[in-house]
This record gives structure tokens, sequence and C-alpha cells, in this order.
């Protein structure tokens, strides 16, 4: 692998992959794979229904996925509150309809 490659490959500083959720028999997150990395800008867009707050749920320690992995800088995690993931760096600013 060229230098290029391997710096594109250690410059994800959030990685998921294989994430599951489960609420019941919704399966509201189906083995969701994404890559952060630095610099850049990611949005989460669908359909109502289609996982985007259960994912970013998963990532900021508000639910536990069911299944799957995330890493922070190369090393798995497991935010066991948003307190946790705040602590680490990962925080959610949610819409306000209000603005």
């Amino acid at each position: 692998m060229d230098q290029k490659g391997s710096r594109l490959m250690t410059d994800n500083i959030l990685t998921a992959r294989g994430l599951v959720k489960r609420y019941g028999r919704v399966t509201a997150l189906d083995n969701a794979d994404f890559d952060l990395r630095r610099n850049e800008i990611l949005a989460v867009i669908g359909d109502n229904g289609a996982g985007k707050s259960s994912l970013i749920k998963a990532i900021s320690g508000a639910v536990k996925p069911d299944d799957g992995e995330i890493k922070l800088n190369g090393e798995v995690v497991q935010f066991s509150s948003p307190m946790a993931a705040r602590e680490a760096g990962i925080e959610t600013v949610y819409q306000n309809l209000a603005l």
C-alpha cells in the first residue's frame, strides 16, 4: 500500500462496522457501516424510521448496539452513557425547531 492509502486508513477518526440495533421485533439498524475521516463532514439522511436517530444514539452512548463495533481513533469503544461519549469527544447536537 502506498503512503497515501496508508494515511487515508489512519485518518478515520470514527468508524462503525456492522452496527445492529433492535427494539423488540423491529430492526432499526441492520449492519450499518461508516467512516468519518479527519476534517470531513458527514451527513446522515433518510426517511422517517430509517434508523438515523438509532445510529446517532448508538455512537453517542444513549443506546447500546446489539451487535457491531465502533472505533474512535482506531480503538474499539463502548460508551456506557452520553456522558462517557462526551468525555471522549463525541457530542450530539439535537435539532431545535424553534430556531
